[in-house]
């Protein structure tokens, strides 16, 4: 390992730059002793490249190109063309396998198994690994060269090993933890940009735990400043002792450019180490379920609830972990596992972290008190372990006789009817957290379920602080006719 760099040496490395006196005409030399610092932190660049290129690797996707349909007969009459001759290949026969892009890995263990992108093998007929001292892995010419040993396409993420697990000296680096990484940390990204390969470039962690890029189901993102490009995708990005901190997989561009434009993102390692086990585990990621749909705590939400972080249940599954372990409606969980969440992406990014069948130990804030509890986690079959209610989030409103609602009773149900555009609720569908529609099922008012419009005024009375919480349940056409619940604040001018 080459020796850590403390802050302080780049710090000292700047002061050294900003006393070197200005070349006199003529002069010949520079004092040493001023580029000492310098030349410490580049040597340390250095030695990181010198540990870290042998364990990266450049990938070559081979796909074969779909077969052309035969020319017919009238066109060779017409055109005066000659018909291919029998021994000459013909259209529609198996062609060999292109290099169709290529790709950046890095070894992980020394057993061959190494880490790259999805994308980077997705739909390969045969994959090409070579290793920086120019050795290649194919296994167009060796099945056993180049394994598939389990992709996530979740996270864009995949498991190779080459070598056949014959090899068991391959050089590899190891993962970081990349909760504690700090923004401002140097960054090295080591890659085949433009087919360019091992090319290296340094920048910073420009940000981290970055989501909602679309990119992926499970996204927890590193964002840096370091030249990331085509190519690159699949590669390390590291620190300053060598050891990843990320698995480049993205850029953003600007206008018609293609190359980057210093906002590069890679998968946070803790992330890539987790999948990465999982798939040389078992080939594939089996993720928990514990059974919830989730919306944001918004301050409003948060002042009524008597908590001021973590996220809200907004309902319990039925028969599900959390309903078995005692969770439900308007709890506010806080942590999983120790951990502190304050978003449905935190708490999503938590329980993935376990594995169906684990125990996940929950603290939750209830009717202000706090609670514990443990649920034995399920096994996911959907398509999320928890469920985020899109449009879910509080508005302002008021009380009954502000609301502008009119209410009618349907098998025991509190159904919206009509909303009055003079009225509270009609008012508050101008912001942006989510609105109460015609058709919407009442269950509660302030906490209190309610089954009656004289319930609902009862409820009115358990005000505080000049707002309503609402417990809504509505039909979704676009769920296939099934129903979500959320909660709702509303916001009143006063009780009287």
């Amino acid at each position: 390992m080459p020796k850590k760099h403390s802050l302080i040496a780049a710090l000292s490395l700047c002061a050294a730059i900003l006393c070197i006196a200005p070349l006199q005409a003529g002069s010949k030399s520079l004092n040493p002793d001023s580029l000492k610092v310098a030349q410490e932190v580049e040597n340390a660049f250095s030695e990181v490249v010198n540990l870290a290129k042998p364990a990266v690797v450049v990938i070559t996707n081979k796909q074969v190109a779909p077969p052309v349909q035969e020319l017919p007969e009238e066109f060779y009459r017409f055109f005066g063309f000659p018909r291919p001759q029998e021994n000459m290949p013909r259209q529609g026969r198996r062609r060999r396998p292109a290099p169709a892009g290529k790709g950046s890995g890095v070894l992980i263990s020394a057993e061959g198994y190494l880490v790259t992108n999805f994308h980077v093998i997705q739909n390969h007929a045969f994959l090409e690994v070579r290793t920086s001292e120019g050795k290649v892995f194919d296994n167009e010419k060796d099945k056993d060269a180049v394994k598939v040993i389990g992709v996530d396409k979740e996270t864009d993420l995949a498991i190779l090993q080459i070598g056949g697990g014959k090899i068991k000296n391959f050089p590899f680096l190891e993962f970081a933890d990349s909760d504690k990484l700090r923004v401002g940390q140097w960054a090295i990204a080591i890659g085949a940009p433009f087919n360019f390969d091992y090319s290296v470039t340094i920048g910073c962690i420009s940000q981290k735990g970055r989501y909602d890029t679309g990119m992926s189901n499970y996204e927890n993102y590193i964002q840096t400043d370091a030249s990331i490009n085509p190519g690159n995708s699949g590669g390390p990005l590291l620190n300053i002792n060598g050891q990843i901190i990320g698995i480049n997989q993205f850029i953003y561009t600007g206008g018609m450019s293609r190359g980057s434009i210093g906002l590069g993102f890679a998968i946070a390692s803790n992330l890539v180490k987790q999948v990465s086990d999982a798939l040389i585990k078992d080939g594939e990621v089996i993720r928990p379920f514990i059974g919830v749909a989730m919306q944001e705590l918004t301050e409003e939400i948060g002042s009524q609830f008597g908590a001021d972080y973590g996220v809200i249940v907004s309902e319990v599954i039925a028969g599900e972990a959390a309903e078995r372990a005692g969770i439900k409606n308007g709890d506010v969980i806080q942590k999983v596992g120790g951990k502190k969440v304050h978003s449905p992406h935190e708490l999503l990014l938590a329980v993935t972290s376990f594995r169906p069948g684990d125990k996940i130990e929950l603290v939750v804030m209830r009717d202000g008190k706090e609670m514990n509890f443990t649920l034995v986690a399920g096994q996911r079959e959907g398509a999320a372990i928890a469920r985020t209610d899109e449009g879910a989030y509080g508005r302002q409103g008021g009380i009954f006789n502000q609301l502008g609602l009119r209410l009618k009773v349907v098998d025991e149900q509190v159904v919206v009817q009509e909303i009055r555009p003079d009225g509270a609720v009609a008012k508050a569908a101008d912001s942006d957290a989510g609105e109460i529609l015609p058709g919407d099922i009442i269950h509660e008012v302030n906490r209190v379920p309610v089954k009656s419009i004289a319930e609902v005024v009862e409820a009115l009375d358990k005000t505080r602080n000049n707002m309503v919480i609402f417990y809504i349940e509505r039909i979704s056409s676009r769920r296939g006719g099934g129903s979500f619940r959320f909660f709702l604040p509303v916001q009143v001018e006063n009780k009287e």
